[in-house]
């Protein structure tokens, strides 16, 4: 039997560094042999007093860095390190940055049918290569469509209230957990990962995850 692997993903579709995190955890996973995955996503909202019709990107550099000029030297670097991870960062043609929590409650009705990791990468694609308005509930039943989901259906969940306890219920347990930034990741409730890290860190943390006790040099059934 394959040892059983979770993986809790503390994210938020605004952050950068969580779309950089998700591709280098996907490069880790797929040199899994020996443990079965589950990635299951940890909703964290990094500014949740954006309106719900969300704000000009300028303003929101502004409020972060001064200015929209003071935060260039940062999007050069993430345009670089998403490169070496095949996302190609297209900043300049974000024109509104977008309040998440809508994304996050599509995030768990997706869940349902096994295709919240599908509709995570569409999120995270959506806005950091294309530019598209994630707050906006079109765009969000377009994403949710791409990932096999009804946009009907979607679209009549997000007009109503469904999945907001759910959602204040795991936000607040990741609050409650000491969490205070994205992306962090748990493996197995016991191995904690902060920050974008490379594939063969990932790997050790699973492996650590998976044999407890392990010691420096991995045992013969390790998962990679």
């Amino acid at each position: 039997m394959k040892p059983v692997l979770t993986i809790d993903a503390v994210s938020d579709f605004l952050s950068p560094w969580c779309f950089i995190a998700r591709r280098r955890l996907g490069r880790a996973l797929e040199q899994l042999a020996g443990a079965e995955p589950s990635v299951r996503w940890a909703p964290f909202e990094l500014h949740p007093a954006i309106p719900k019709q969300g704000m000009a990107l300028d303003e929101y550099l502004r409020g972060l860095f001064g200015s929209p000029d003071a935060a260039r030297p940062m999007l050069s670097a993430l345009t670089e390190a998403g490169l070496k991870d095949g996302i190609r960062f297209q900043f300049h043609r974000v024109r509104n940055v977008p309040n998440t929590r809508d994304a996050h409650r599509l995030v768990l009705m997706a869940e349902r049918e096994g295709r919240h990791d599908a509709v995570a990468e569409g999120l995270f694609a959506g806005l950091f290569e294309q530019g598209r308005d994630i707050g906006e509930p079109g765009v969000l039943a377009e994403v949710a469509a791409d990932a096999g989901l009804d946009a009907a259906g979607v679209r009549e969940y997000l007009a109503g209230p469904e999945g907001g306890n759910e959602l204040h219920r795991r936000a607040s347990r990741v609050r409650a957990a000491g969490f205070e930034g994205v992306p962090a990741f748990v493996f197995n409730d016991r191995v904690v990962v902060m920050g974008p890290a490379e594939p063969e860190t990932f790997l050790e943390a699973i492996d650590r995850a998976v044999f407890p006790g392990m010691p420096a040099a991995p045992p013969a059934g390790r998962t990679h």
